[in-house]
């Protein structure tokens, strides 16, 4: 039987923090209850990586939101994987939604950026996503199916990498995906693994999807099957992160719990059988 996969949340603070606001979402993550299957990372402005990496505990990780696919060189405005982790730091997101629509990189050079951190030692949130024209169309996994091969074809060490999922269409938005559309899509990202990659790695990969998760939605969606984690925006920068820190112990904790009861009702079931299987051997002996 598989291990259960570390669940993981990626707080996202993008462009909004400066180092008063670093220290105050700090304060509230350095004091915060995390157990311990479940791994926090924190994406943070370039600037800022080394100052956030001292004011956080080593437990939670810190990952810069993007890197350049060459070691060094005229690449002005661009941060290597060694900057990063000279830094202090050993994470980065590549492939995020805004660097794809915003900044229009494409899945080629997605690709070559995951494969030169790879190679540098990075650990990587690499990104999927699908907006609302492609769920509209029903391109979803012609799409994601586009995505994931690039980035397949870059990957050599999955245990190193976490895949995240955003729908478009549901992130600040005022229309969230339901459980059914979040399960469906990481059900298909993970079968993808499987047919393309290696069993293995479809069931040890960590999927976690990124969609205005809050503090009002993280418990339904952590109690999905193929959802092992959060890529958080909005609510990263608020106390609500805290909630949605603990969702991965309540679902867990209720999973448990229906397991349980599953095994108990199972165990009755074999022990009337057995019960009944010796009354009918008794009486067959007494004919």
């Amino acid at each position: 039987m598989t291990a259960p996969r570390t669940f993981t949340v990626v707080g996202n603070w993008k462009m909004n923090t400066l180092k008063e606001d670093i220290d105050k979402l700090s304060s509230i993550l350095n004091t915060a209850t995390i157990f311990p299957n479940t791994e926090v990372v924190v994406g943070c402005p370039s600037c800022y990586l080394e100052y956030a990496r001292q004011q956080l505990p080593p437990t939670i990780g810190v990952a810069a939101q993007n890197c350049f696919k060459e070691a060094k060189g005229n690449f002005s405005g661009e941060i290597s994987p060694a900057m990063i982790q000279d830094c202090g730091c050993e994470w980065v997101i590549l492939g995020h939604p805004e660097r794809r629509m915003l900044f229009q990189e494409c899945d080629e050079l997605i690709g070559q950026k995951v494969a030169h951190a790879q190679k540098a030692g990075l650990k990587i949130v690499a990104c999927v996503c699908e907006t609302k024209a492609d769920r509209d169309e029903g391109l979803t996994q012609q799409v994601l199916a586009a995505q994931m091969e690039s980035l397949a074809a870059s990957i050599s060490d999955w245990s190193r990498v976490v895949v995240a999922f955003e729908a478009l269409w549901a992130s600040n938005t005022g229309v969230l995906a339901t459980p059914a559309q979040v399960q469906e899509t990481m059900a298909m990202i993970r079968e993808w693994l499987r047919q393309n990659v290696s069993n293995d790695v479809a069931d040890s990969t960590r999927l976690i999807y990124a969609g205005s998760v809050s503090s009002g939605n993280c418990e339904e969606l952590a109690r999905l099957r193929d959802v092992d984690g959060f890529l958080v925006g909005s609510a990263a920068l608020k106390p609500d992160i805290v909630n949605i820190l603990k969702a991965s112990r309540v679902s867990c904790s209720r999973l448990w719990a229906g397991q349980k009861r599953l095994q108990a009702t199972s165990q009755l079931i074999t022990n009337i059988r057995e019960t009944r299987f010796t009354q009918l051997s008794l009486d067959t002996r007494r004919l």
